[in-house]
């Protein structure tokens, strides 16, 4: 891989298939931290795609702009957030930070390290040439002999001829389909039990789920239709009452606005987990496919040897907290004071009330409640 950068005000860190482009500049002690995950060979891409964001993220705060890719042969994976991008055009993945084009500005190679920048191009080796210990082709210095290069075509391949080919009998040609790949994502599912799975649409039966990778993009729903109450808090637009203190919303005219953080999730071990995207809790959690936007990844107690390795999906649609048993072998208890047990069936979709909780493998308990 050959990769050439653009000097700018965003910072690119990488080496080899794994490499990151982000902005603002996060500063030296995270830039060190990010070094160390994104050319981690033992990281997997999903890990690696968390704990850089969540790295960004605590260095730079909001709005950030980030791409991340890993071109491995058979394992490509990247994702965004913000205004970068990544595109890709036979070949070629092209980085950058939504900016204006530059047609001026600099163009320098890079073999792979940290380094300021604003656009970083990756294009593939050709087939010529030695390789060196990063992959990247080497040329030789005139008239110094290098082992294994052929410097001329010997006389006896010069001399031969191929025999003529048959002519092939004249068929119409179908024309070709050619295929532009941006921002694409490919990745492994892995089911609850950690087992690959790969399912193909039945004759005549359901489409498939969307195609993994999804959970990659910018999710676009993230405003709500909001009023004030007396006190200031941003609660439902359709409820009488503020979500947070109970008061009586006066009617007034709702309006579009970011969607606030819907609440908090309390854990038995006292963690908290803000409700301000999805989340996926089991011993060892994956993005559900599909999903809209990378969620909180929960990791249960190893103690918790009932809790599937995916066991409870949660998203936000709107106002509303959905809960999803992801078909786990403990399953999911319902518990409501004055009320008896109530078993949630897997796969189905449920409205987590505040108050609620929710038993994993009636051994642990969540509970959802609402704060400012």
């Amino acid at each position: 891989m050959e990769a050439t950068y653009t000097p700018g005000d965003g910072l690119v860190v990488g080496a080899g298939p794994r490499w990151l482009l982000v902005s603002p500049d996060p500063g030296p002690d995270a830039a060190d931290v990010l070094w160390a995950l994104v050319t981690d060979p033992r990281a997997g891409a999903a890990a690696v795609v968390g704990a850089v964001v969540d790295a960004v993220a605590a260095a730079c705060g909001a709005p950030v702009a980030l791409v991340l890719v890993d071109l491995t042969p058979g394992a490509e994976t990247s994702t965004t957030r913000g205004t970068g991008r990544h595109t890709s055009l036979d070949g070629v993945h092209t980085l950058d930070l939504g900016g204006p084009d530059a047609p001026d500005a600099p163009v320098r190679r890079l073999v792979g390290g940290v380094v300021g920048a604003a656009r970083l191009v990756l294009r593939p080796t050709g087939p010529t040439g030695p390789t060196g210990p990063t992959g990247a082709v080497t040329a030789s210095e005139p008239g110094v002999p290098t082992e294994g290069l052929i410097d001329g075509i010997p006389p006896e391949i010069l001399a031969a001829s191929a025999p003529t080919p048959p002519t092939p009998p004249t068929t119409t040609a179908e024309p070709l389909l050619r295929v532009d790949r941006i921002d694409s994502t490919v990745r492994r599912d892995l089911d609850h039990d950690g087992r690959t799975t790969h399912r193909l649409p039945a004759p005549g039966g359901p489409p498939l789920p969307p195609p993994p990778g999804a959970h990659l993009q910018q999710t676009t729903n993230e405003t709500v239709l909001a009023v004030h109450c007396p006190a200031g808090h941003v609660t439902a637009a359709y409820s009488p009452r503020c979500r947070v203190c109970h008061q009586a919303v006066a009617p007034q005219e709702p309006h579009r606005m970011p969607r606030p953080r819907l609440g908090t999730l309390h854990l038995p071990d006292g963690e908290r987990v803000p409700l301000d995207r999805g989340v996926v809790l089991g011993r060892q959690p994956e993005p559900v496919p599909g999903g809209a936007e990378w969620p909180h990844l929960v990791r249960l107690p190893p103690q918790a040897t009932f809790v599937s390795r995916s066991h409870l999906s949660v998203v936000l649609e709107g106002w509303l907290v959905i809960a999803t048993d992801l078909g786990s072998r403990g399953g999911t208890t319902l518990r409501v004071a004055g009320r008896p047990p109530q078993r949630i069936r897997g796969h189905e979709q449920y409205v987590w009330e505040p108050g609620q909780v929710l038993d994993l493998a009636d051994s642990y308990e969540i509970v959802y409640e609402v704060t400012e």
